[in-house]
């Protein structure tokens, strides 16, 4: 009896090894989820993704979105997940100039009818914006300056977390951003070379 118990106790210590924790089940963004809690791993460079629009006059948008790296639970199904993101747009204007713009999408509606203060954090330094929602869970600043602003903030910072009052919920939504990794050149257009 003791002898199964010391190889029990001797398999048990050896499994301890690399296998002590699982790693956080996260929504992999296409319907399924990866390894056990909501949030993706934060090293590394963030998930950006890059498009363009063209017309007989060559390409005259380009976007990059990035995902929060955290979920939040929907206020009417508390089995379903969400996940904010943030999209950023650069135009050629008529004039030759380029326009710049930040919105964030929070798949659900934000107290903020018709504007309100968001407070977003790049980095660790915090600030309170205007926005307004036009649209539900569609937040734009309150002004294009604004826009640029917060396109340059995003681009030249490493990480953010945008406090959303969502609809329904008591506390404010803390979408974290791992901003890492931006690609400038894919963001370029070819006169602004």
């Amino acid at each position: 009896m003791k002898k199964l118990v010391a190889v029990c106790l001797a398999l048990a210590l050896s499994s301890c090894g690399e296998f002590d924790s699982l790693p956080p089940k996260v929504d992999n963004g296409n319907g399924g989820t990866i390894g056990a809690g909501s949030t993706f791993p934060q090293q590394g460079d963030g998930n950006w993704k890059y498009g363009s629009v063209n017309n007989e006059s060559g390409v005259f948008l380009l976007s990059a979105r990035i995902d929060a790296t955290n979920t939040y639970t929907v206020p009417k199904y508390p089995n379903l997940k969400q996940r904010s993101w943030i999209n950023l747009e650069k135009q050629k204007m008529a004039a030759g100039t380029v326009s710049k713009r930040f919105t964030i999408f929070a798949p659900e509606q934000v107290k903020c009818t018709p504007s309100c203060d968001i407070k977003i954090k790049f980095n660790s330094q915090i600030a309170t914006y205007s926005f307004t929602q036009r649209v539900d869970g569609v937040l734009n600043p309150a002004n294009d300056q604004l826009s640029a602003e917060l396109f340059d903030k995003t681009t030249q910072s490493n990480n953010a977390t945008i406090y959303l009052p969502i609809l329904g919920l008591s506390d404010v939504v803390e979408s974290e951003f791992n901003l890492k990794g931006y690609d400038k050149t894919k963001m370029t257009f070819d006169t602004e070379r």
